[in-house]
């Protein structure tokens, strides 16, 4: 188990946070530990195979708030159907400028992210997650994090910002798509496979709500696998 005190969250959502990652084969006696944290909000990550901790955690008060499925990508071509292949072929990727990334902050303002447990979470909600997307956006550029525009034709439909530490292994950390092209088709279009194989990587990774179908079903089609699923709870004292 490991218990990190979110710090940047008192920042984000203005409590004192503490996150915690409960793994499959962890013991649920270490969940005592739990019980002497003392926080205003906590949020208990349990791999989906630790039945005994899932049950224990809601015993001890947690509510559920999501799934997140972790997938990865080994960045060998994969077969789309006809209208997915015509949809991807249309569009490109370029790395943002800094119209792009003004253009990124107005969406996310205008609650670009409606899926995650901060907007869905009756204590928070959309505005309160706007703010920490854009703190979030903020630190990954200050951290030299690789910002790019997926486009069509001459527009900006949506962002993805990749992470690395070895130049092998990415992380697609933050994206999504843009409200005008919402209703699209074109969220379909996963290009950080292409960008990653670009840059030298061999293998990429990132992580997907299950509260945001159209996202899961955009990545198993582009031939991204599962390898990992946390459930998420939460508890506001």
């Amino acid at each position: 188990m490991r218990i990190t005190e979110a710090i940047w969250e008192k920042r984000n959502l203005g409590v004192n946070t503490y996150e915690v990652s409960i793994d499959f084969d962890d013991d649920i006696r270490c969940l005592d530990k739990i019980k002497q944290l003392k926080c205003e909000y906590m949020v208990v990550k349990v791999s989906a195979n630790n039945v005994a901790a899932v049950d224990e955690i809601q015993e001890m008060g947690f509510r559920y708030i999501e799934d997140m499925i972790q997938v990865e990508h080994d960045l060998q071509d994969v077969e789309r159907g006809r209208i997915e292949q015509r949809l991807y072929d249309a569009c490109s990727y370029r790395r943002m400028t800094d119209e792009d990334i003004e253009q990124l902050r107005n969406e996310i303002k205008a609650g670009m992210f409606r899926d995650d447990r901060i907007s869905r979470d009756k204590h928070f909600g959309l505005q309160v997650s706007a703010i920490r997307y854009l703190n979030w956006l903020n630190d990954l550029i200050e951290r030299k994090a690789m910002p790019y525009s997926i486009r069509y034709k001459n527009d900006n439909i949506g962002f993805i910002i990749l992470n690395s530490k070895d130049g092998i292994t990415y992380s697609s950390v933050l994206g999504g798509g843009y409200e005008k092209y919402r209703r699209s088709g074109l969220g379909i279009v996963k290009k950080e496979m292409e960008i990653t194989k670009a840059l030298g990587g061999k293998r990429l990774l990132t992580a997907v709500s299950a509260n945001n179908p159209g996202q899961v079903r955009a990545l198993i089609v582009n031939g991204y696998k599962p390898y990992n699923i946390e459930h998420v709870f939460i508890r506001h004292s």
